[in-house]
């Protein structure tokens, strides 16, 4: 018989990140942990139909006394709140006006061939009906699939979300941390967000905002959701739609879990066990709490990713971008408006001889129009959460080409010229 060294262990003791729990594991922290939802998880009832936002709002109900919510949270949903409202707004806009664009366009087209052809006015006028019509149909249509917005939004007692929302999280919210805690809190994240720890080291550029916390949020909420589950000496459940790598233990696409790192830090200072989900995972495990939820809610849930998190690039502030850009840095602004032309991308070779190029010549390109986004944000003329406008594509670590936001795209609009002949 071989005897185990002394102080030897299995393969998980001293890395307790690593170790996937089971699904009843998971369904039990469910039924038992203290379970913390990130602002996200609040903003995005704006998003989700009125059946789905039920749902959600329903199986957090059945977390009963266990629901909480850090003060910084409940911060960053009333920071962000009206943004969001106004952002559903601006989106439903935005295709607005793309539509009737291309309705002027095949108008003017139909006019203009009409004439090189010498079509009978009637045959004409036929076909400039047909396009009005259909697109008639299609402002119809996303106006049924459009969320409405409530009457007065800052009114307490005439918006759903709201009124729901104070009563399921009566006395469930964090209390502020005295000035003397907050400041510790911060330092310790900006620390963190500049030594690239998580949580929240990918917001390290908002220590140019006007946030008093700057790129502190993700450990605010962070340390007020580990104190609480201390606090209660429980298990930790952490909701969020947050799907950035500073969170997440990522394989890929794959969501393996919280970071390793996270779930160390939790177990070395609590001896519990952290938990993360989605709330698309969350829904899918409303079994666990006797709740019942609709196929379409988990669905619904699942097309609010990340990146509908984000803001939208307004118009006013695409334009006010390209405004700088063309005083400033020409090059990148030509760029922009020639991935608008071609759909939302444009080669390496459209801006220089080469087919590729290395990181640091992407970001010697990209760092005026992050600098001038940073001056837009802050003076409030571009939201603070905007995708960057110019979004590298890589192969084989190099840089072949960049990407814009589909909202940029509509925004610019089509060229009056047409393609300039480059192929994408």
């Amino acid at each position: 018989m071989v005897e185990q060294a002394e102080g030897s262990s299995g393969i998980y003791d001293a890395f307790p990140g690593y170790r996937r729990p089971a699904e009843d594991e998971v369904a039990e922290a469910l039924r038992s942990a203290l379970v913390v939802v990130d602002a996200n998880v609040l903003l995005n009832l704006y998003r989700y139909t009125e059946s789905t936002r039920d749902d959600l709002l329903g199986l957090l109900r059945g977390v009963g006394d266990r629901l909480w919510v850090p003060h910084q949270v409940m911060r960053e949903f009333w920071r962000n709140r009206l943004t969001v409202l106004a952002g559903r707004a601006a989106a439903t806009d935005q295709v607005l006006t793309a539509l009737a664009k291309q309705q002027r366009a095949a108008d003017d087209a139909l006019h203009q061939w009409a004439k090189t052809t010498a079509l009978a006015d009637a045959v004409r006028d036929d076909l400039r009906g047909k396009v009005a019509a259909l697109h008639q149909e299609l402002v119809v249509a996303i106006g049924s699939h459009t969320p409405p917005s409530p009457d007065s939004p800052g009114v307490p007692g005439r918006e759903p979300v709201l009124d729901q929302l104070e009563a399921l999280l009566r006395g469930k919210v964090g209390a502020q941390p005295d000035h003397s805690q907050w400041k510790a809190f911060v330092q310790e994240g900006r620390r963190r967000a500049a030594a690239k720890e998580p949580p929240g080291y990918l917001d390290a550029g908002k220590d140019d905002s006007a946030l008093p916390e700057g790129s502190a949020g993700d450990y605010l909420v962070w340390a007020q959701a580990t104190q609480e589950a201390a606090r209660r000496d429980t298990d930790l459940l952490f909701v969020t739609g947050d799907e950035k790598e500073d969170w997440w233990w990522r394989y890929r696409s794959d969501f393996l879990g919280p970071r390793v790192e996270l779930v160390e830090e939790f177990a070395a200072a609590s001896g519990k066990q952290l938990y993360m989900m989605r709330p698309v995972d969350l829904l899918r495990r409303a079994s666990a709490l006797e709740v019942s939820v609709r196929t379409e809610s988990v669905n619904d849930v699942a097309r609010v990713s990340e990146s509908q998190e984000t803001s939208l690039w307004s118009v006013e502030g695409v334009a006010e971008l390209l405004r700088h850009l063309d005083f400033e840095e020409r090059p990148q602004a030509e760029a922009i408006r020639g991935a608008a032309r071609r759909g939302g991308f444009i080669n390496v070779k459209s801006i220089y001889s080469s087919d590729t190029i290395d990181e640091q010549t992407r970001q010697s390109f990209t760092s005026p129009v992050e600098r001038i986004t940073r001056m837009l944000q802050s003076r409030d003329v571009v939201a603070r959460d905007v995708e960057p406008v110019l979004s590298a594509v890589l192969s084989d670590s190099e840089v072949v080409g960049f990407t814009i936001p589909r909202e940029v795209v509509v925004a610019i609009g089509p060229d009056p010229a047409g393609e300039d002949g480059d192929s994408a």
